[in-house]
């Protein structure tokens, strides 16, 4: 199907440009669908991303979609005024408050509804059963997300689409030896090491702590691992509080949150030892460029990982990921040939051109353009 044979009005409503993996993903699909000819809005409190939204020339609307309920009715009749100026054809939410104003500016101006699932395993318990609304169709990134929205959430089958996220592989490419040492150069941190990295959020339900347990696992029983953490968030201080507390000026650096891709060049694998995911582009991102990665077993890991081939999966355990994590680290070159593996993978089966592609094709479905 040609995406721009019939242009589409689509209103995205999130809770703000942030620095999370949410921002990250409506930055790019947002471009694209505009780049193919669509006309895209989104709605949300300008947040530490905004001047990426921006430089990619995407409008914006000032909407508090992130606050209580008195807060939500205020952005919704804010967002009613914005949709009797301009008619949309879909709209798209991506949080459970968004869609709360989602489904009542869908009732009011007759629009399809889409959410799409960023995170599994949210809370199903009262009243947030009551609150949640996975919209008149879902997007799920991954298989275990699919599987928790029919038995958790009790979305119906028909009403889920899977498609999973992708990577710009042109810019995200495998990295080469000198672009290593260059990386490495740049950021000051010795060539000869073993470097493993963490890209994301410092908060819940990341798990960031250990990889405090594992720097000091490391000095012990892997003194040439490094381990590299790049991110924000509310427990940043206190992660590089952890350097001076177990004196580990050696083994562990925090560098605050910054355009991943050196940090990619600069590594010999990446650990993700997060409770919840929704998919984890930094894991797709770091594999296009050639590292093998070690996560757990949330939504995601299935699309990425082939055991012991593009990485490693194991369960949401602490002493499973510290042991994982210590023979995964132990064999460099085990590291690069997982890590040719990865790269290719991703180039097959989760590319950004396939996501788009598959997305629109979807938002013209759900507008009745098809």
């Amino acid at each position: 199907m040609n995406p721009t044979a019939s242009p589409l009005r689509i209103l995205h409503l999130t809770a703000g440009s942030d620095l999370g993996g949410v921002s990250r993903y409506l930055l790019d699909i947002c471009h694209a669908t505009q780049q193919y000819g669509h006309h895209v809005t989104l709605a949300g409190q300008q947040g530490p991303l905004h001047q990426a939204f921006v430089d990619a020339d995407l409008k914006w609307y000032d909407a508090p979609l992130a606050g209580d309920l008195l807060t939500l009715r205020r952005a919704g009749r804010s967002l009613g005024r914005l949709l009797e100026s301009e008619s949309f054809d879909l709209i798209c939410a991506h949080y459970r408050k968004s869609a709360m104003v989602g489904r009542q500016l869908a009732r009011q101006w007759n629009v399809p509804l889409l959410f799409t699932l960023h995170l599994t395993d949210i809370p199903m318990g009262l009243p947030w059963r009551w609150l949640s609304d996975f919209g008149d169709h879902t997007h799920a990134p991954s298989q275990m997300a699919k599987d928790w929205l029919m038995s958790t959430a009790n979305v119906p089958e028909k009403q889920i689409t899977v498609i999973p996220h992708g990577i710009n592989t042109q810019r995200f490419e495998i990295v080469t030896p000198a672009k290593r040492t260059d990386a490495r150069l740049k950021l000051v941190l010795p060539p000869q090491r073993t470097i493993a990295a963490y890209v994301g959020r410092f908060d819940v339900p990341k798990n960031h702590d250990w990889l405090v347990d594992l720097a000091v696992a490391c000095r012990n029983k892997l003194p040439n691992v490094m381990i590299l953490l790049a991110g924000d968030g509310p427990d940043a201080g206190r992660m590089r509080d952890a350097i001076y507390e177990h004196h580990l000026f050696d083994h562990m650096r925090v560098l605050s949150y910054r355009d991943p891709l050196l940090i990619y060049h600069a590594a010999d694998a990446l650990l993700l030892p997060s409770a919840a995911e929704g998919f984890s582009l930094s894991c797709c991102e770091a594999m296009s460029c050639g590292l093998p990665v070690l996560r757990t077993q949330t939504a995601g890991y299935q699309e990425q990982i082939i055991e012991n081939v593009t990485g490693i999966s194991v369960p949401i355990d602490h002493d499973a990921f510290i042991d994982s994590a210590l023979n995964f680290l132990a064999d460099r070159d085990r590291l690069e040939q997982m890590g040719v593996k990865a790269s290719d993978h991703v180039r097959e089966h989760l590319r950004f051109d396939q996501q788009v592609s598959q997305t629109l094709e979807l938002y013209q479905r759900l507008a009745g353009r098809s």
